[in-house]
């Protein structure tokens, strides 16, 4: 277990000193603070307790005030033993630390008890070679949705992305991770990147959560407790000609608000669990509440018309529905204010290519005046009333393009699509989401070629399952 650093010191007496001693029974005070060295600010709540070392019935306790400080008076002369305990050091894996202090005269002591930095702690689990500024450590224990407690003998698994840009391609490598919980419930990842998006899903035994997205901050250590529960699935049917899908459900509840950055409710936002197909709007209040869920730890999106979506992980635990809070950001606050003009849209080889296709009628055409018409929130929101093309949600609710024929993935003559963007070919699979790839604010037109026969040469389909072109840029008002 990693100690947390003390220190102690006594203040400077004003003036001269003949012996610094008191006489036995003489008392002093003792005040200090506990600071949280990865908040960086006094730990609030925290339990600090003083006990005479040597035996004697002499004991005090204190809690810290919102600023992490804490007194003892009236502490007679003599040696006592010093710490403190909260709950964070539990879900840390710290040990409980314990100071030595000598009263030896009336003087006012000041101590400081800390928890060490994430660094430190790093080092101290990882080692000190697998400190570095671009990786990190996410640290926690799996606990069970019924109980909370945590859970011996699970599984954490970890995934993702690197985008690997060459000469003529782009294209991704998936690294990805796994750790054990051992039997005492708590698991550690080290070697994990820092401010990338991780995608992270822990079982025990039957239970599993969802998966859901976490990032490693700049300081290296990202602490994340994971709720695991059993899953129920039931299959949906979403169309006649579409297979079922089958969606995660429980007897979970969950609310919460959904506000803006300026801190005011958004009304009318849709929030849904990823997996579950469940969807819920906010009140005038932003208030919504989702039931039917099921038990863990599950990502929440929220969409709102002018807002950018957001996606949060969400504990849900048996008792008391859970709450959460989601914040949306404003297209306004993300968009470039350079307005960009020119008399041609395609001026580059491939462009003019765009412009020639357009002209065979072959494909189905979703140009700028289409777009700014619809206003879609995603890109398959533009897609969904494009002949030929089915958007179904996956297994964690992600929207998906299929088209039949080509290399069937459902077994039912369902396909995914080649994907391009801006005339470079990108993989169209499960673990990059279709929406996630541009912004509907960047997109200037699609072209979408339903079937391989439509497809122009000069875009040949590798799967034999049609193709999507995407175009980006600034788009004429």
């Amino acid at each position: 277990m990693l100690s947390v650093v003390i220190a102690a010191h006594a203040l400077s007496a004003q003036g001269p000193r003949v012996d610094g001693l008191r006489e036995p029974g003489s008392n002093t005070i003792i005040t200090g603070v506990v600071f949280d060295s990865l908040a960086n600010r006094g730990l609030a709540g925290a339990t600090v307790q003083i006990a005479d070392a040597t035996g004697k019935a002499w004991t005090n306790t204190k809690k810290t005030d919102g600023t992490g400080r804490f007194e003892f008076v009236d502490v007679p002369i003599g040696t006592y033993l010093l710490g403190f305990f909260h709950p964070k050091l539990d879900s840390l894996a710290l040990s409980s630390p314990v100071l030595r202090v000598d009263v030896r005269s009336e003087q006012p002591m000041v101590v400081r008890l800390g928890v060490p930095s994430a660094r430190t702690i790093v080092r101290s689990i990882c080692g000190a070679k697998s400190v570095t500024d671009s990786t990190g450590l996410i640290l926690g224990y799996v606990r069970g949705a019924e109980t909370s407690m945590p859970r011996p003998n699970g599984v954490v698994s970890v995934r993702w992305t690197e985008i690997i840009i060459e000469k003529k391609s782009i294209h991704r490598e998936l690294p990805s991770a796994n750790a054990s919980t051992g039997p005492t419930g708590l698991y550690a990842m080290c070697g994990i990147p820092v401010s990338t998006p991780i995608v992270l899903q822990a079982a025990s035994e039957a239970d599993s959560s969802g998966s859901f997205e976490v990032t490693v901050p700049a300081t290296g250590l990202l602490h994340r407790d994971v709720f695991v529960a059993p899953f129920t699935r039931t299959k949906v049917a979403v169309s006649d000609s579409a297979p079922a899908v089958e969606l995660l459900r429980g007897p979970g509840r969950l609310r919460g608000r959904v506000i803006g950055t300026n801190g005011r409710p958004v009304a009318g936002a849709r929030v849904m669990v990823w997996g579950t197909g469940l969807e819920a709007a906010t009140d005038g209040d932003g208030v919504f509440a989702l039931q039917g869920l099921p038990g863990g730890t599950h990502t929440l999106e929220a969409r709102a018309v002018g807002f950018m979506p957001a996606e949060t992980p969400v504990d849900i635990v048996q008792g008391a529905p859970g709450a959460t809070e989601v914040e949306l950001t404003n297209f306004g606050i993300t968009l470039d204010t350079v307005r960009v003009s020119a008399k041609r849209l395609y001026t580059s080889r491939r462009e003019a290519d765009f412009e020639r296709r357009v002209h065979t009628g072959t494909g189905h055409l979703i140009d700028e005046k289409e777009i700014e018409k619809r206003k879609p929130l995603v890109l398959t929101d533009l897609l969904r009333n494009v002949p030929g093309v089915m958007i179904l949600p996956d297994q964690h609710s992600w929207d998906v393009a299929y088209m039949r024929g080509g290399q069937s993935i459902l077994g039912s003559g369902l396909c995914r699509p080649d994907l391009m963007v801006d005339g470079i070919r990108v993989a169209n699979d499960e673990m990059f989401p279709l929406n996630s790839m541009v912004s509907t604010t960047e997109i200037r037109a699609v072209e979408v070629y339903a079937h391989s026969a439509m497809v122009p040469a000069d875009l040949a389909s590798a799967s034999g399952c049609g193709v999507i072109v995407i175009w980006t840029g600034a788009r004429r008002k």
